[in-house]
């Protein structure tokens, strides 16, 4: 016995699995937090509000519940604000990072400001929660969105996601109802600047020159990198593509793939579904006449499995983690999970495969254009940084003129020195 226990203090000592996590989030303010934890923000928002809030209550609730109700609100200490609900990505927006094109990347400080600024969200003050209206589909989305406040530096402890949807949590609740908090006309407008919190979180995010330094490292110890897309495209058994947008195939009216499928060197096959809990329907929350998954509650598991779950991937203490999956969206989930729950340092890949899957040397793509030029040192084509399993037709291939790539380019700090810049020149 006494040898089974020193065996077992060495391999918690090892791996640093404490198993002290808590099994909910109800005593959680910032970060995920309860609906137990919201009602009573809800219900009495100056009394319970958390430390270092002085401001409003601020809910951004993608989407109606599925009876299309929003979460309560007094237009006055609480405001709740409609976002499209699993529309927020945009391929078109994107951002050189030196050597290519990123779509859909990190939005500038620009449009940052922008946003806060549509809806006079006080960046010193305001409290800000971001709650999925219905299901899973927007979950994605929304959870970028918090991402990219925390790494415009939104302060910790006023910033939320709310665990699950409001559809499961307060379909039978007196907190609902019909319409949301009206949207600011352009003339009601703030003139707020994130600048003012000289915080920028450049270390959550990594781009094409060191994600190729990491992956070709013969020891990659101190890593974890997670691959959040799901096992069909970890091993290219489905093809990764661009977007849903039609401009390939033999009359351009099919979805573009990226030319090298399979993952990066070194990845761990993370599915972003593996960090939800999808199981827990009780009834017809979705009006469709039957009681199934679409019903789950796909709230986050908890701190204590999630730890689990993360070690069991093989995931040890003093990693870093690099997320990544198609679109740098999925990949949030494992960052939210990393950073907000788990206090791991995590950073995401924000090219991730839409960028990395493209830089293949001597590959033609649908419009006839060579990729990149054999020999190149931008070629991912490579085991050196790719687990390659597939190669895609040309006719199906991703036409490479978006990405603007800068053949010459070795490194690609360009939008960190952007938004370093922006916050405090």
């Amino acid at each position: 016995m006494k040898t089974y226990m020193k065996t077992l203090a060495v391999v918690i000592a090892v791996v640093g699995f404490t198993g002290c996590q808590p099994n909910n989030y109800d005593d959680r303010t910032d970060g995920i937090i309860s609906e137990k934890t919201l009602t009573s923000f809800i219900n009495d928002w100056k009394a319970n509000r958390p430390e270092g809030a002085t401001g409003r209550l601020v809910i951004f609730q993608a989407g109606a519940t599925s009876n299309g109700k929003f979460l309560k609100h007094d237009d006055k200490d609480v405001v709740v604000y409609q976002i499209p609900a699993g529309g927020a990505r945009d391929p078109s927006y994107m951002r050189h990072d030196g050597i290519s094109n990123i779509p859909g990347a990190m939005i500038d400080g620009m449009h940052v400001d922008g946003m806060i600024n549509m809806f006079g969200i006080n960046p010193k003050k305001d409290y800000i929660l971001f709650a999925v209206g219905e299901g899973s589909k927007s979950m994605r989305e929304v959870v970028r969105s918090w991402w990219v406040l925390a790494y415009w530096g939104w302060p910790k402890e006023r910033l939320a996601f709310l665990d699950g949807s409001v559809t499961y949590d307060f379909f039978h609740s007196e907190l609902l109802v019909d319409t949301p908090t009206p949207p600011l006309k352009p003339e009601e407008y703030t003139h707020y600047s994130m600048k003012s919190l000289k915080n920028v979180h450049l270390e959550m995010q990594t781009y094409l020159s060191d994600m190729m330094r990491i992956a070709s490292k013969k020891d990659q110890t101190g890593y974890f990198i997670a691959d959040a897309r799901g096992t069909a495209e970890y091993t290219g058994e489905k093809p990764s593509r661009f977007s849903d947008d039609k401009a390939c195939g033999p009359n351009k009216d099919e979805k573009c793939l990226m030319p090298i499928q399979g993952h990066i060197r070194g990845a761990v096959d993370f599915p972003y579904t593996d960090i939800l809990i999808m199981d827990d329907q009780k009834e017809d929350i979705n009006n469709d006449g039957k009681i199934d998954q679409k019903d789950a509650s796909f709230k986050f598991k908890s701190p204590a499995a999630l730890e689990k779950l993360y070690y069991e991937k093989g995931y040890r203490e003093g990693d870093k983690i690099i997320t990544y999956c198609r679109t740098g969206r999925k990949a949030t989930l494992i960052g939210i999970t990393a950073h907000a729950i788990l206090d791991y340092p995590v950073s995401m890949y924000d090219g991730s495969w839409a960028q990395w899957g493209e830089m293949a040397a001597g590959h033609i793509d649908a419009n006839g254009k060579e990729i990149l030029p054999a020999g190149s040192h931008l070629n991912l084509d490579d085991s050196k940084y790719t687990v390659v399993t597939k190669h895609i037709d040309p006719e199906y291939t991703q036409p490479s003129d978006i990405y603007d790539i800068n053949l010459s380019a070795t490194v690609s700090h360009k939008i960190i020195e952007e938004d370093k810049a922006y916050i405090f020149k």
